[in-house]
């Protein structure tokens, strides 16, 4: 594998921001859901639920490609072996102490569940990073324009093949049992977010020039708003329990709100870019929090709080505006939290190696 080591690759500030952002959301959603115990998701969470894992797995294809990697099966396995010791290992040493010391889940029961107890984040990215890895081995060539056309190409086409996948794994018992093992349901749906990020990545400028069009942003947003309303309140509720034309329907249109949905915010942050450089305050802290991702996703399921109280008296006076701050405010306290114990352990290099993937201590 060779790069371009004449000097560092410069980190994109706003992405690293974007990325804090992101995981602040993925906290807010499930202090919603666990804290306030809400049953249904309200307006506020549905919102932000409709894009903020979308989003994610943007920016992970957004950041994942590099331009100056000759792709071999060294490279591969270098790769990979890095993503393998990053994500597994830290997936399933903090995920089974969650199951067993919070759940009373032993280990088979971990396994074959494909929601492995909000810890299939993980699993399905390092899944799709060696899909990507493989398609990248597999169509090397040296010229570099070559390259980029063979991938896109292939990324387009593993992106359908595998919406279509998550499909048939519900209708075949016995892939619906590997799938569940494999979190392959959540790798087949998240796929084309990632590819749609590494493709944004490959074309940059393109890219950039297509946002900044002067009807883009207003046609994007418009869609966005259009098809969240018509899904929340039109679609969802005449969705029987059989698998029916508009559970087709909800799927499909759930799949472009989130590609509506990340776009409005990656170009908001990128619009912005100035208010999130490490020169701001809410830019150095959301930075800090993109560079933990990791920490705070394994580290904030053992930290939310449990308050259906509080839950009951926002559900009760269904103040958006209440819901956001009260959601918000607990959000980043668990965040926080998650950051110093991240701090402490991070002080022993074997234990920042194995529980956060991190070769050195930083």
């Amino acid at each position: 594998m060779t790069t371009n080591t004449s000097q560092p690759k410069k980190r994109i500030e706003y992405i690293d921001a974007l990325r804090g952002m992101t995981m602040i959301l993925v906290v807010f959603s499930h202090v919603e859901m666990s804290t306030f115990d809400f049953n249904t998701p309200t307006f506020v969470n549905d919102l932000f639920f409709s894009f903020r894992m979308p989003l994610f797995f943007f920016i992970s294809g957004f950041i994942a490609y590099k331009a100056n990697i000759e792709w071999s099966k060294q490279t591969w396995w270098q790769m990979s072996r890095k993503k393998l010791l990053v994500q597994l290992i830290p997936t399933f040493i903090f995920g089974l102490i969650h199951a067993y010391a919070y759940q009373g889940v032993d280990f088979r029961e971990f396994i074959i569940n494909d929601h492995k107890l909000g810890y299939w984040f993980t699993i399905a990215l390092l899944e799709i990073f060696l899909i990507v890895y493989t398609a990248n081995t597999l169509l090397y060539s040296a010229d570099h324009a070559k390259h980029k056309k063979r991938m896109l190409v292939a990324l387009v086409f593993l992106s359908a093949v595998l919406y279509v996948l998550r499909f048939a794994l519900k209708m075949v018992p016995s892939l619906n049992e590997v799938g569940n093992i494999l979190s392959l349901h959540r790798t087949a749906n998240y796929f084309q977010y990632f590819a749609f990020g590494y493709i944004c990545s490959m074309y940059r400028e393109i890219f950039t020039r297509t946002l900044d069009k002067k009807y883009t942003m207003a046609i994007v947003i418009t869609l966005f708003a259009t098809l969240f309303y018509a899904k929340r309140f039109y679609i969802s509720s005449h969705i029987g329990g059989s698998f029916d034309l508009w559970k087709i329907a909800e799927t499909l249109i759930e799949t472009l709100i989130g590609y509506f949905g990340l776009l409005i915010v990656y170009n908001t942050f990128k619009t912005y870019e100035s208010s999130f450089t490490s020169n701001t305050k809410v830019g150095a802290a959301l930075q800090f929090i993109g560079k933990r991702t990791l920490d705070v996703y394994l580290l904030h399921y053992f930290l939310i709080p449990y308050l259906p109280q509080v839950g009951t008296i926002l559900h009760d006076t269904h103040n958006a505006a209440l819901e956001i701050t009260v959601g918000l405010l607990l959000s980043l306290i668990v965040v926080a939290l998650c950051l110093v114990i991240s701090g402490i352990l991070r002080t022993s290099p074997i234990l920042a190696k194995y529980l956060f993937g991190v070769s050195k201590r930083k």
